[in-house]
């Protein structure tokens, strides 16, 4: 399902907002008056609870517009950070074949040149950030028992933060 748009979402606030102020209008109206009286109630609590939502439009669209953002943003540096680990462990392949004839040189450049394009995105968390910096360079002096606690730890990072995220 789509989200709704914020001017869709204001919109909806208001009618809920209306339909909230008519119902009270004619509960109030009704106990204190007759039904003429109840109706006119509702129907000018429905219009000033409506209009009142219309009237702050803009605020509550700038706030519904800054929690998309924010959700946008979050989401953009989970997905980031899982490209790294992806990257990170390519490269990590590549710096510790399998087989002697694994890996070309010319493609351990290329692995590593996108490990270190994807870890200095500025969209990323600084400890993400911080933590492929090390494995980076554990990596880049093949010391396999440095790196490979190196990329369990910015795994772990990762994790964290997605599972703290939700």
């Amino acid at each position: 399902m789509r989200s709704f748009s914020p001017a869709r979402t204001v919109l909806l606030y208001a009618l809920a907002a209306a339909l909230m102020g008519l119902t009270a209008g004619v509960l109030v109206g009704g106990v204190i008056a007759d039904g003429t009286t109840a109706g006119i109630a509702g129907v000018v609590c429905g219009c000033v609870a409506g209009l009142g939502v219309l009237l702050f439009r803009r605020r509550i669209m700038a706030r519904l517009r800054a929690a998309h953002q924010a959700a946008h943003d979050r989401g953009f540096a989970e997905g980031l950070s899982h490209g790294l680990i992806l990257g990170m462990a390519q490269y990590e392949a590549a710096v510790f074949p399998l087989s002697d004839s694994g890996v070309t040189a010319e493609e351990r450049t290329l692995r590593r040149t996108y490990a270190y394009k994807v870890a200095a995105q500025d969209e990323l968390p600084e400890p993400i950030r911080l933590l492929a910096a090390q494995a980076l360079a554990a990596l880049d002096e093949a010391h396999y028992e440095r790196s490979r606690a190196a990329m369990l730890e910015l795994s772990h990072a990762v994790w964290e933060r997605a599972r703290s995220a939700r």
